[in-house]
């Protein structure tokens, strides 16, 4: 089951950083002025502060209101001030600000909380399938705002719905060794598939 490739298809939803309504990122600068971004506030720092992103509508809100599996709706990144210019293909060319951020955002999804929750396959399954729905989602609006290409949606979408299909709670409760390790890490709902598939490959 490896091989779908968890860390690639969610690039789908990094285009424009839009999956950060999955998962709190917190921005922060540390003591040699180097910025760093991830899922949660360094322990020995008080400044970090959630990203602030832009909705839909163009007004700005955090991007700390849940984990992972929380339920709500996907927004965008901001989108700078200027002209727009596209790429070769057509689409629009992300602005570099934005860039950096899904950078930071791909580095925060990757990694796994430190604190481990039992095995709930139910809950697993659950934060999977819904993650998997959220790549969907976002890349189809990435697609209807300009940002990303039709083919290339088409090209990545039918890999995210088989690997979603190939996750269930049977599959779960008779998994072992990394798969089972897969499933309890996804039974968090402050972990993303990208990261736990990182670090359980199966």
């Amino acid at each position: 089951m490896r091989k779908l490739g968890w860390v690639a298809m969610a690039s789908l939803a990094m285009v424009l950083g839009a999956a950060a309504q999955a998962q709190p990122v917190y921005k922060w600068v540390d003591a040699d002025g180097k910025t760093h971004y991830g899922s949660q506030p360094p322990p020995t720092s008080q400044d970090a502060e959630p990203m602030k992103l832009q909705n839909n509508n163009g007004t700005s809100g955090t991007s700390g209101s849940g984990g992972a599996g929380s339920k709500g709706s996907a927004s965008s990144a901001g989108k700078s001030a200027g002209a727009t210019q596209f790429n070769p293909d057509g689409t629009k060319k992300i602005p570099k600000d934005v860039q950096e951020f899904g950078e930071g955002l791909k580095k925060a999804l990757g990694t796994v909380d430190g604190k481990q929750v039992p095995l709930n396959c139910a809950t697993a399954v659950d934060n999977i399938h819904y993650q998997a729905d959220l790549m969907l989602e976002v890349g189809q609006k990435n697609v209807r705002d300009g940002y990303m290409a039709q083919a290339d949606f088409d090209k990545a979408a039918p890999k995210i719905r088989e690997a979603k299909g190939k996750y269930s709670v049977s599959d779960c409760q008779g998994a072992s060794g990394n798969k089972k390790a897969f499933y309890q890490c996804m039974s968090s709902s402050n972990n993303h598939v990208t990261g736990c598939d990182k670090q359980h490959k199966h």
